[in-house]
């Protein structure tokens, strides 16, 4: 696959008002580490980072060649995603974390899981559920897929899909246990009602006691 451009800024500034303005600017902080590397701080346009992901057919996996403007020593890596930060209650992207890779080494990262193909045991009134949404892979980073489909055409009412049931991509090693179920066809939730007693009448049985004391 293409790598993918970025220019990113060398954050030498770690001050809160310079990270109050920013990201006022659009920009978020982030950081450049692997290797044997010491971190590299820097500041990246959240925008045009989003716009080429999107803009790629392998999304948050694709491979970066990244230039880093002002760096004290060597601005230029080839990098993926690795982690990133949002805000807790906003969601906001806050930090993203930038792995150094090279091309004939593999790496470990985690993919995304799709389900694709339509239940059999769906048809029949069950429930899918998902239980992983990411496997964890180790690939080169040219092989590192945008994500792997599990077809689960097949899977009935009571049926699963165990990790070691999938079959990776050509050059992509699945490190994820493989007893662990990642999906799996449950029966339709019935919810019973529970049983109201009728309401009982009261009784005349005192109004007539009183009135025979009278």
């Amino acid at each position: 696959m293409a790598n993918l451009k970025l220019v990113a800024k060398y954050r030498s500034d770690m001050s809160k008002s310079h990270l109050k303005k920013i990201r006022r600017e659009g920009y978020v902080t982030g950081s450049v580490f692997g290797r044997g590397i010491d971190p590299i701080p820097i500041e990246v346009n959240l925008k045009e980072l989003v716009n080429q992901i999107k803009a790629s057919e392998h999304g948050m996996m694709s491979l970066f060649d990244l230039e880093i403007e002002g760096a004290p020593k060597d601005g230029n890596h080839t990098v993926i995603i690795k982690e990133f930060f949002r805000d807790p209650i906003t969601r906001k992207v806050l930090d993203i974390q930038f792995q150094r890779v090279m091309l004939t080494e593999k790496v470990h990262v985690d993919v995304p899981v799709e389900l694709v193909g339509e239940c059999e045991g769906a048809k029949k009134g069950g429930i899918v559920e998902q239980l992983l949404d990411e496997l964890a892979v180790r690939a080169l980073p040219a092989n590192i897929p945008p994500k792997i489909e599990v077809d689960i055409s097949s899977l009935d009412i009571g049926d699963h899909i165990r990790v070691a049931d999938i079959k990776p991509p050509e050059g992509v090693e699945i490190l994820t246990d493989g007893e662990t179920i990642l999906c799996t066809c449950v029966p339709p939730h019935v919810r019973h009602e529970e049983a109201v007693a009728p309401e009982e009448k009261p009784s005349e049985a005192p109004a007539a006691k009183e009135e025979e004391k009278e």
